[in-house]
């Protein structure tokens, strides 16, 4: 059996590190006083809130009391911690290759301007089976009914129950 074909036949059970508990990393982040801004990708963080604008930033930047430091995406991207999984396998999507990665990069781009954790971590693609993992839920549901509601098909959620961590199918 290739691996596609495993992947697809698999149990839906999430990866063992992917608990409803947070990361400590994540928690300090939280808990540091005042502004920071993540040396990364721009994400500004103040009272336990993250959140994205240019200017702010660029001020920041500039002061020495702001913390550098990165952002709860970018942490979860770099220790890849995933929540979510898009598994598109169409027969259309090689036709339809250029007009659905944009929409996807449009969809991450949507929810990363009102939460920055919401990112595309990694895309594989393995004989016409393109694979998304993403640092959170919604992006991943997200991108599945976009992908539906865009180019029709058949679209399966599937939740892994007592974790935090879902799979998106987006077939013919």
């Amino acid at each position: 059996m290739s691996k596609n074909n495993a992947i697809l036949t698999e149990k839906h059970n999430a990866p063992e590190d992917h608990h409803r508990i947070k990361s400590e990393i994540h928690r300090a982040l939280q808990a540091q006083p005042g502004h920071c801004y993540c040396t990364k990708c721009g994400a500004i963080g103040f009272q336990k809130h993250w959140y994205m604008d240019a200017e702010q930033e660029y001020f920041l930047r500039q002061d020495k009391n702001a913390h550098a430091v990165l952002c709860p995406g970018c942490t979860r991207v770099e220790q890849e911690q995933f929540e979510g999984e898009v598994i598109i396998t169409n027969s259309r999507f090689a036709t339809l290759m250029g007009e659905v990665i944009a929409m996807i990069k449009h969809t991450e781009g949507r929810c990363w301007h009102h939460n920055p954790t919401a990112r595309i971590a990694d895309v594989t693609e393995e004989k016409e089976i393109l694979h998304i993992r993403t640092t959170t839920m919604l992006l991943a549901e997200r991108i599945g009914k976009e992908l539906k509601r865009a180019f029709k098909g058949n679209l399966e959620i599937k939740r892994s129950p007592g974790e935090l961590y879902v799979r998106v199918y987006w077939t013919d």
